[in-house]
């Protein structure tokens, strides 16, 4: 869920009159209709907040969305105003949860979202993955090293730093909103990468006489296949990037530490934990 609000709306109103408050928006519905995907539904709520809901959309998708519409809207001329902000709240609904207490941390976010600049607006921000009181603005997402991490052997744990670095520089194409070509090649460094972690990873494994080494590499072959049918997807326009970069992320490059489970959690400091 994105909730959407039009910073100083009611400076609009009284400065230029509500007939050019009504025509801001008019368009402001009709650029997030073009924003968003055939399967999203948009919704006016209230004066000047509008809700829209994106069905089986992961949270860091959404958010990606949400901060694209921001920028988009920012760099708009409107009738006779120019220019207007707006600032988002995302949340993903979780399991079991009521729609009071979604629409709520949606709310929180977009609130929080008001609060955490200067000017008190033009942000996109989104709760903790749990729903915590956190708030972490779209622009300053990336995924965190610890050294919690370190195996002990220096290629490996060289590889799973370079892993990180690779993953950040994705986020940040894909945030920045950089040529798909350009996207494109991170991709390409990031997945010819892993699969060298891999190939680096099963000879010392096999090298060690490790019991598990055959069902490891399997499992890498796997993520590897699955990896090639989603950039295929993507190019073929049935995959968002931020699924894909979903899927790089949390499933390959998180999985390495925890078993393949989705750990990745917002924390405090505007990086992705495990």
């Amino acid at each position: 869920m994105l909730i959407i609000d039009i910073d100083l709306f009611k400076k609009v109103n009284d400065d230029y009159g509500h007939a050019v408050g009504d025509q801001v928006l008019v368009k402001l519905a009709a650029m997030i209709q073009s924003t968003y995907r055939a399967t999203d539904s948009l919704t006016r709520w209230g004066g000047e907040e509008f809700v829209v809901l994106c069905p089986n959309t992961t949270l860091l998708t959404s958010a990606i969305l949400a901060e694209r519409l921001r920028r988009t809207v920012a760099r708009e001329d409107f009738p006779a105003v120019k220019n207007i902000t707006v600032s988002i709240g995302v949340a993903e609904c979780m399991s079991e949860e009521t729609w009071e207490h979604w629409f709520k941390r949606a709310d929180d976010a977009l609130y929080a979202a008001k609060l955490r600049t200067q000017s008190g607006s033009d942000r996109a921000r989104k709760p903790q993955r749990l729903g915590g009181g956190e708030h972490v603005s779209a622009n300053f997402l990336k995924l965190s090293w610890h050294p919690a991490y370190e195996c002990g052997h220096a290629l490996i744990d060289d590889q799973h730093r370079a892993l990180f670095g690779h993953a950040n520089n994705l986020l940040a194409a894909m945030l920045s909103e950089h040529p798909a070509d350009e996207v494109g090649s991170v991709i390409d460094v990031l997945i010819g990468d892993v699969v060298q972690h891999f190939h680096d990873e099963e000879a010392i494994f096999t090298a060690a006489g490790f019991p598990g080494a055959a069902e490891h590499a399997a499992i890498h072959r796997q993520l590897v296949d699955r990896a090639v049918i989603l950039v295929d997807s993507l190019h073929a326009g049935a995959l968002t990037i931020g699924d894909l970069f979903q899927y790089l992320a949390y499933d390959v490059i998180a999985g390495i530490f925890s078993g393949g489970s989705r750990v990745l959690s917002l924390s405090e400091d505007s990086t992705l934990q495990r």
